[in-house]
């Protein structure tokens, strides 16, 4: 008896090499490369009519425009209404393609990001939809850390990255360090990676991950840059972007892994409003006033949007990313609640405990004017949403 089929609808555009990824099923293509995007009209009447003669496990829609993907999947469905049915996607998306209102059929369907980087992950996908019994997927999580300049206060981040790798070891064993460089001057990178084997050395767990990478920014991002390609580039369920300079206690990340975890909330972010130790009274004043002035732009229930300690959850990010830009800065915090706040996400805030740290990056005048000049932006982007279309 076949084991069953896969059916693949494709334009090719992603390059995605199916015959290798997904070699244990048979896959059959009903489309080639250099057909012409208007072809996708002439599939259903044959081609799927075809496709019904074998046993079809689930049918893969690889299209690069929606237009062409949504058409293919009602063809589909017009023939075989509870088929099961996965959308490849970009990692970053447009606004609002969210299309399961357009879909016909009462079949199972599914959205997967596909990242050139783990290739992998599609089977592990078709898999988990094929055999739903199998516990194929596991939570993984991705610790996301800033690192720009830190050669002076490496002591810092050494001794946070043991903390962290003791944790890890010993509670997270599919979890990842993922270090972005936002275009260091100094060694910091070159001293991440000489720590790397010492790191590697002090734990005793067999990774199944790659457990610490360096990453390099193209450009100092002055961290927006973080955010965006952590979550375009980094494979996991939840993203847990944190300052590298151990400023933050484990506890506390601990704590709010497990309310992520339980799966409810989309963000779960950290205040230190209440808590910080050794701010400055200027930082307490200027704190004190961006609280004030970003609070129409923050969901309900979050009142700071700048703690550097945040966890998201994967199945939001594509609803998220096309809010972010590189040119943020800073302010990119503030951007993504304003995103989560649009897209009405779930999100809790959870006061934590946060110590200054010497050294630095921010800068008071030059940051706070970037700040501002996000907050205009937002502001009309906003307008420029509210306004009916005639």
């Amino acid at each position: 008896m076949s084991q069953g089929h896969i059916a693949v609808f494709t334009d090719h555009s992603r390059h995605i090499p199916y015959e290798s990824l997904i070699s244990y099923y048979p896959v059959l293509f009903y489309t080639q490369p250099g057909r012409c995007p208007a072809s996708f009209e002439q599939i259903a009447s044959t081609e799927i009519q075809e496709a019904e003669e074998h046993e079809i496990l689930l049918y893969v829609v690889d299209y690069k425009t929606r237009e062409e993907e949504i058409a293919i999947a009602n063809q589909i469905r017009a023939v075989r209404p509870r088929s099961k049915i996965l959308l490849i996607k970009e990692a970053i998306r447009l606004k609002g393609d969210f299309p399961y209102h357009t879909v016909q059929g009462d079949g199972m369907l599914r959205l997967f990001s596909y990242r050139p980087a783990y290739p992998n992950e599609l089977f592990a996908e078709i898999q988990h939809i094929i055999h739903p019994e199998y516990p194929i997927l596991k939570d993984t999580i991705a610790f996301i850390l800033p690192i720009f300049n830190e050669e002076k206060r490496f002591n810092y981040v050494k001794d946070f990255l043991e903390s962290l790798a003791t944790f890890i070891s010993e509670d997270y064993i599919h979890a990842s360090i993922n270090f972005f460089d936002d275009a260091s001057s100094d060694r910091s990178k070159a001293l991440l990676q000489e720590y790397r084997s010492i790191v590697m050395e002090a734990t005793d767990t067999l990774f199944t991950v790659g457990y610490l990478e360096v990453h390099q920014v193209e450009r100092n991002t002055r961290k927006a840059g973080l955010f965006i390609e952590g979550m375009k580039n980094v494979s996991s369920d939840y993203y847990v972007f944190v300052d590298a300079d151990n400023s933050f206690r484990i506890e506390d990340i601990a704590r709010l892994l497990t309310i992520a975890q339980e799966g409810y909330y989309d963000i779960v972010v950290g205040t230190k409003d209440l808590t910080i130790e050794d701010r400055g009274a200027v930082r307490r004043f200027m704190s004190f006033g961006k609280r004030n002035l970003t609070r129409f732009f923050l969901p309900k229930g979050v009142t700071d949007s700048q703690t550097g300690l945040k966890i998201i959850n994967r199945r939001v990010v594509h609803r998220l990313l096309p809010y972010l830009h590189v040119e943020s800065g800073l302010a990119i915090d503030l951007e993504l609640m304003y995103a989560a706040k649009k897209e009405r996400l779930r999100v809790y805030q959870q006061p934590v405990t946060c110590i200054e740290r010497e050294g630095s990056h921010v800068n008071l005048v030059k940051d706070s004017v970037a700040f501002l000049k996000t907050m205009v932006s937002l502001y009309q982007r906003h307008r420029k949403d509210e306004v009916p279309v005639k």
